[in-house]
């Protein structure tokens, strides 16, 4: 049965309203930023005009995410259910390394990705959760000036996403409990980043791994190409 916003406890609210409240100044970002790109405020060239789409569509990615984090609370107490839809493969890695171009710069580490031209029916927002997971921790412990590629695989049923860099090696004791809830490398941040996205990916009846030869680190996630079967993803 579904809870109300009234029944969560002292923690559930206060994550809850911290949704609702970051929504607002997202959308307030999102207006300016739109009238900004269509010249509202002056003619920009089109270096301007660029990187302007680029924070304008990370922005509403920003907000669509919060949007269901909301509606989890609203209706179900943090169960998210997932909204499949057929999407560009490509389109989709394009935004997310976009979105975190600047910060692979800052380490002068060089992004390889192939297009592969392929579609999948998935959820857009949660898969690009799992992807920005994926890069931003590729980024956070490769070596400068190394390479981060990615790459996609297909065959009968399933796409593979593969993430490849290097970087010091990982431990046995956190790579045997790495997608573990509260499980990092790092001396910051809460460890949940890998354990959602294998939240995520299992929903849609994949699996996600890490396979590793010294150095050499390749976080893989593979789920099928079409899956129209409903499902949800607990917190």
């Amino acid at each position: 049965m579904s809870r109300s916003l009234r029944s969560l406890d002292k923690k559930e609210l206060f994550f809850a309203t911290l949704a609702h409240d970051l929504k607002n100044p997202v959308q307030a970002q999102l207006l300016s930023l739109k009238m900004l790109s269509d010249g509202a405020f002056g003619k920009l060239n089109s270096s301007q005009k660029d990187i302007l789409n680029i924070i304008l569509e990370s922005s509403n990615y920003m907000h669509n995410m919060l949007i269901s984090i909301l509606n989890s609370y609203k209706f179900d107490n943090c169960i998210i259910y997932l909204a499949k839809k057929e999407f560009s493969v490509d389109e989709l890695i394009e935004n997310c390394i976009n979105e975190i171009k600047t910060f692979a710069e800052s380490k002068n580490l060089n992004i390889i990705y192939k297009p592969c031209g392929a579609q999948i029916f998935a959820d857009a927002i949660q898969l690009r959760r799992v992807i920005s997971n994926l890069l931003n921790n590729s980024i956070t412990y490769s070596f400068k000036d190394s390479n981060l590629t990615i790459s996609i695989l297909t065959n009968e049923n399933n796409i593979i996403f593969s993430f490849e860099n290097t970087s010091p090696e990982i431990p046995d004791d956190i790579k045997e409990h790495i997608f573990e809830k509260y499980v990092s490398g790092a001396s910051t941040g809460f460890g949940l980043g890998l354990y959602f996205s294998k939240q995520v990916v299992e929903a849609h009846n994949g699996k996600i791994y890490l396979e590793c030869q010294g150095t050499s680190n390749k976080f893989i996630f593979e789920i099928p190409k079409n899956n129209s079967t409903k499902a949800s993803i607990e917190w």
